[in-house]
């Protein structure tokens, strides 16, 4: 692990389309990152395959194994040298969606509380360094997630021809979404220093940062008044958040406190 004392961003779910498109920005950019993998391996071949070189792999990133419910891990991944905390937290973390006997919720996932237990266990840590060294506590870092459309109790953001799948099909996954946003909320001002929530539209391609159309093409809403489309690449979502909230000289303040539509 480098003993620099160069800003990092903290990543959760780096395996995962959006967030590992994220990372990949990241890193190329010359930026420092901490990674959570359940399998060191898979993410360092994903990056492998997504062109970056090893030598960058290994002089800026450090990979620490584990999941979401290890607390230890969690803090390894968020402080570093015991007295510096990440700059800003990126969490992407979600679960596989899986089919069930049920007309009224037809889709569910693999575990349908993840997100919500993924915030839960990244608050507790935070919770758990301020305590062990309460000069931490002036350093919070920022976090941002990566949640979906449909899930608004102000505007409605997706398309009429999409409202069934969403507020039905997906009602369970969307739940843990929910949560998810609502424990950043409470824990916004308290753990972490500000969030942005990111709700794209329906998620279609891989991480391939070669794959999408570009952050600039994408069309940006707030919750108040949202970019209401059918999908987007999870490419770009992960480069959009790179450009505003990773790259931007105010690590996205500008957004804080706003629940942020992205779609094509």
């Amino acid at each position: 692990m480098t003993t620099s004392t160069t800003n990092y961003i903290a990543f959760f779910g780096a395996t995962g389309g959006c967030t590992n498109a994220c990372l990949v920005h990241t890193l190329n950019a010359g930026f420092h990152a901490t990674a959570l993998a359940r399998t060191p391996s898979k993410l360092t071949d994903m990056l492998l395959a997504q062109g970056l070189d090893q030598s960058t792999i290994d002089t800026q990133l450090t990979i620490v194994k584990g999941d979401i419910s290890d607390i230890p891990a969690i803090k390894s991944v968020l402080t570093r040298n015991t007295a510096q905390l990440a700059s800003q937290t990126i969490s992407g973390i979600g679960g596989t969606p899986q089919m069930q006997m049920s007309l009224r919720r037809p889709v569910t996932i693999d575990n349908p509380e993840i997100c919500a237990t993924a915030t839960k266990n990244i608050t507790l840590a935070l919770q758990e360094i301020y305590k062990a060294n309460p000069t931490t506590a002036q350093q919070k870092p920022s976090i941002t997630v990566i949640s979906t459309t449909g899930v608004s109790n102000i505007k409605e953001d997706v398309p009429f021809g999409f409202q069934t799948l969403y507020h039905v099909v997906l009602a369970d996954p969307h739940k843990d979404k929910k949560e998810m946003e609502r424990l950043v909320t409470e824990n916004t001002g308290i753990v972490f220093s500000g969030a942005v929530i990111i709700r794209p539209s329906l998620l279609m391609g891989d991480q391939s940062v070669k794959g999408g159309q570009g952050w600039e093409k994408l069309r940006v809403g707030r919750e108040e008044e949202p970019a209401v489309g059918y999908t987007v690449h999870r490419a770009d979502v992960g480069e959009w958040i790179f450009e505003k909230v990773v790259k931007a000289g105010d690590g996205g303040e500008s957004f804080f406190g706003q629940k942020v539509t992205l779609t094509n």
